[in-house]
């Protein structure tokens, strides 16, 4: 996950991310030469990929390249075309863009939020449900049809960890679109009120979409049973980009969901090869081997799913995140100063760090963390951000001392 650069606070010396990484280093450092003797033969065990990507460890014939799926991801209907034709059609493409987002908040035309509908553009159009990968998809694909410049966009917000079965994790990403101009940078979101600026977010190819759109719905077709057909689309995904350990981790988790065991665990350990970090191949791997009664296996991935979450700020900052949420202050505290130990530049941690202390009546501390926070963020959108937040949390402590009276 990027990192924002550091913007100043005058005589603070700041190295970004150089005192996080250093811990790690050193704690992986003294793990490796404490623990390297203890790893499990079983562990370097070769990987099969081609073998894993036949599904002949399922089906009894392989699936061939031939029976993939080509989903005509962003194309549009002649309905569709003939619904943007009538857009603002003597406007420039940012203007006819900005027309169509004016006529959504108006609900001239609405998508009803599906968290198991990845669809096509023209699917998503008709049917008029989808989920955040669908609707940006057919944003995408407006945009573009109207001739504005339009890209996808992966923000970096808690992985959504859904449980496929009771044993078994598995990885969607968050994903938008932007419109760049000279005007500025337009974001759009399903859920607008809900988006963050503060994440981080980067912007990916049609490839690396396609890649993603493709994971979802093989997970949504094992959902529903539909194992070859599962299959061809998870496979799909990885045609499209071998090096992406999100999807080898839910090729894993379909072929666990099947009971093929060797098959998926195969699969975690090339997600891991890929992503030496990646804690939801490493859990379930720890529970695929516990399952199997293979304790020695299921303590060793425990122990290094669990090293690697101990290191990591955002896994602790998002943990705070949620005891914050769910009203636990002091939880929250202790889990932001672990975040802040390990990385101390990074403006939500003392944005979250000042709501927190505010909360537990630390009005001191809260003030300099929130100074912090704003030293630290250069996003103007942030920025404003934080400021509203800022206002209704003053503004909620004010109607509350009225109540009190004198």
């Amino acid at each position: 996950m990027k990192t924002p650069e550091y913007s100043g606070m005058a005589g603070k010396k700041r190295s970004p991310l150089a005192a996080w990484w250093n811990k790690v280093w050193l704690g992986a450092l003294g793990l490796l030469l404490s623990g390297c003797a203890s790893v499990p033969d079983e562990v370097h065990q070769p990987i099969d990929t081609h073998w894993l990507l036949s599904g002949q460890p399922l089906f009894a014939e392989p699936v061939r390249l031939s029976e993939l799926p080509e989903d005509d991801i962003l194309g549009l209907a002649p309905e569709m075309r003939a619904y943007l034709a009538e857009i603002a059609p003597d406007s420039g493409p940012q203007h006819r863009l900005q027309t169509l987002l004016k006529g959504f908040e108006r609900r001239d035309y609405t998508v009803q939020y599906h968290a198991d509908k990845t669809l096509t553009a023209s699917e998503t159009y008709s049917q008029q449900v989808g989920n955040c990968m669908a609707f940006t998809v057919l944003m995408v694909a407006m945009a573009r049809e109207l001739g504005a410049s339009a890209y996808f966009n992966q923000v970096e917000v808690p992985p959504v960890w859904g449980h496929e079965e009771a044993q078994t994790f598995v990885v969607y990403r968050h994903i938008n679109m932007v419109s760049q101009s000279p005007r500025g940078r337009r974001v759009v979101d399903f859920n607008l009120q809900a988006y963050d600026p503060v994440y981080d977010q980067h912007k990916i190819s049609d490839t690396e979409a396609f890649a993603q759109y493709y994971s979802n719905r093989g997970l949504e077709l094992m959902q529903q049973g539909e194992m070859r057909d599962a299959f061809r689309y998870l496979r799909k995904s990885l045609e499209l980009r071998p090096i992406n350990a999100d999807l080898w981790a839910n090729l894993g988790a379909f072929y666990s969901r099947n009971q093929v065991f060797g098959a998926a665990e195969q699969s975690y350990k090339r997600a891991l090869q890929l992503q030496g970090d990646h804690s939801i191949a490493m859990s379930n791997l720890e529970r695929l081997h516990r399952k199997q009664g293979q304790f020695e296996l299921a303590d060793y991935y425990a122990k290094r799913a669990r090293y690697h979450r101990e290191r990591n700020p955002y896994y602790l900052y998002y943990q705070a995140r949620a005891a914050y949420e769910g009203g636990d202050y002091k939880g929250a505290k202790n889990q932001l100063k672990r975040a802040i130990w390990q990385y101390e530049n990074d403006h939500r941690f003392h944005f979250l760090m000042g709501l927190t202390r505010f909360r537990l009546g630390e009005f001191d501390d809260s003030r300099e963390h929130f100074t912090e926070a704003f030293s630290l963020v250069s996003n103007p959108t942030a920025q404003e951000s934080y400021r509203r937040k800022l206002g209704l949390l003053l503004e909620t402590k004010t109607q509350e001392l009225r109540k009190r009276g004198p």
